[in-house]
């Protein structure tokens, strides 16, 4: 049997109050914020780390699981392919955190669940995006 190897995604679900969610729009692609782990780095630190970097979040109000899947596309690591698992939460920003995009051409929308769903069709497979959907 092979090994597969996995890096880790952390995720942040992001709804305003119209129940719009929070997408990254970069040239290449629809995503939400968050990114991988680094090595070391616990669940929370990840997660808040990366909500700094993309969207400029210095704290968040509450956080609960939400799903965990596996990204559509592989990634390159050194000279093997990995699959990335996304670990994706709901986060709600307190009043105070507005979020902003941090990251040179990268634009933050905000869009009705249906749309999201079909803007991350290239990353996250179906049962994920019919989750999304429904969130309206």
């Amino acid at each position: 049997m092979t090994e597969q190897l996995f890096q880790i995604g952390i995720k942040a679900l992001i709804q305003n109050d119209e129940r719009h969610i929070l997408l990254l729009k970069s040239q290449d692609y629809w995503d939400i914020p968050g990114g991988r782990m680094d090595q070391g780095e616990d669940i929370a630190a990840a997660l808040l780390r990366e909500l700094h970097e993309e969207i400029g979040i210095h704290y968040i109000a509450k956080r609960e699981l939400w799903n965990v899947a596996k990204a559509v596309k592989q990634l390159p690591y050194n000279d093997i392919m990995t699959s990335l698992m996304l670990i994706v939460y709901r986060v709600q920003l307190p009043a105070d955190q507005i979020p902003r995009s941090c990251e040179p051409g990268v634009i933050l929308h905000w869009v009705s669940p249906e749309q999201a769903a079909d803007y991350l069709k290239n990353k996250y497979p179906e049962a994920f995006r019919q989750a999304i959907a429904q969130l309206s």
